[in-house]
């Protein structure tokens, strides 16, 4: 049996594919199975994984028609003969010594879920400044020294997903039929996911490092670039794992990180969202939100006075006020400085922002 199975769900991202499987194959952890999954990719990573299997026997490619992130992840896990299972999304690189540290960690604490900390990569940014890590929360801040159940990582779901910084046993998963939801299409399953597995998980242990880089930048094509109505789908996500906190007996205990991280997962994308699309957006996270307009015991405590803010306009129905404050308000600029994409004044380049770094992308131009 090999001690970790990492999934590769793989799609369209040929352009990635060999920088991040490579990053898997030199491993210092050997005794690995690595299962990349082309789910109906459109380009030639399908060819480039077998390519790969011919040289390693650990590869064991699956192809399969295309049915989205977690049908593809779900492929993977049902395939896995390992011991832990770990996901790498094939756009992404990792730490040549992640999964050595992983599962030693988790052996060490007979854990059901071992996470490690995560970087932020940016190409564009390496070229211009020659520096590209950015650490995304402080998973230092945990509790490090034991294993335990999710109510002694409180802070943990105020932190993002990041399902593929963590590994898990693979019989915690069968034996609590953990899937991750499959639906063809959709956006952001990994948040109700990485929550099922929290409240389930009877020991859960942290390594504080960050051993995972997420690349995050412009014409990428992954979920934080997403404009439209998909993006409503985030708010949709949010109100699963509201469900499931309220399922397991949770609700009480994180409601205040819970809606801290509801703010942080959907605002960015209400803000920017296509102007006939806000309305219906807005509403929807007006739902999300409803049950602390008259909860007396909510003091909002992980958020800013800016947060409540936005929170409060958005739970008195002020739609216009909402928009007017964001682009007129000074006290808005940290979300702009979040992510924002705008066209500069002669239309000749597009200026994107995320936490804080703008990036100038020129427009094709056709004459």
């Amino acid at each position: 049996m090999p001690k970790v199975s990492i999934i590769m769900p793989t799609y369209n991202v040929e352009k990635y594919f060999r920088q991040c499987i490579e990053s898997v194959i030199n491993q210092t952890l050997e005794d690995i199975e690595i299962i990349p999954v082309d789910d109906g990719s459109p380009d030639n990573c399908g060819m480039m994984m077998d390519e790969y299997a011919t040289k390693d026997s650990r590869i064991k490619p699956i192809h399969k028609e295309n049915g989205g992130y977690g049908s593809a992840v779900n492929a993977g896990i049902e395939a896995a003969t390992g011991e832990y299972i770990g996901i790498v999304e094939t756009d992404d690189f990792i730490d040549a010594t992640m999964y050595e540290k992983l599962y030693n960690r988790a052996k060490d604490y007979n854990a059901d879920i071992c996470k490690c900390g995560f970087n932020t990569y940016n190409s564009y940014r390496l070229n211009k400044f020659k520096k590209w890590k950015s650490k995304i929360e402080n998973i230092e801040s945990l509790e490090c020294n034991k294993a335990c159940k999710i109510d002694e990582l409180i802070g943990l779901m105020n932190y993002h997903a990041s399902i593929w910084s963590n590994i898990y046993k693979k019989s915690f998963l069968i034996e609590n039929n953990i899937k991750i939801n499959a639906t063809q299409g959709a956006s952001y399953q990994d948040y109700p996911f990485a929550v099922e597995n929290y409240c389930k998980a009877k020991r859960i242990a942290i390594l504080p490092e960050y051993l995972y880089n997420w690349r995050l930048e412009p014409n990428q094509g992954n979920s934080t670039g997403h404009f439209g109505k998909k993006c409503m789908i985030m708010a949709y996500q949010c109100g699963e794992v509201k469900k499931l906190l309220k399922q397991f007996g949770y609700y009480e205990l994180f409601k205040e990180y819970m809606y801290a991280h509801f703010f942080h997962a959907n605002f960015t994308f209400l803000v920017n969202i296509e102007r006939q699309y806000r309305r219906e957006y807005f509403d929807k996270v007006k739902q999300l939100y409803w049950e602390i307009k008259d909860d007396k015991t909510f003091k909002y405590t992980q958020m800013s006075d800016t947060d409540k803010y936005y929170i409060n306009l958005i739970l008195n129905d002020k739609f216009e006020q909402f928009y007017e404050a964001f682009s007129d308000s000074p006290k808005n600029s940290f979300l702009q400085n979040i992510f924002s994409l705008k066209n500069n004044r002669r239309k000749t380049h597009k200026i994107i922002t995320f936490l804080g770094c703008k990036l100038k992308i020129r427009r094709n131009i056709r004459v």
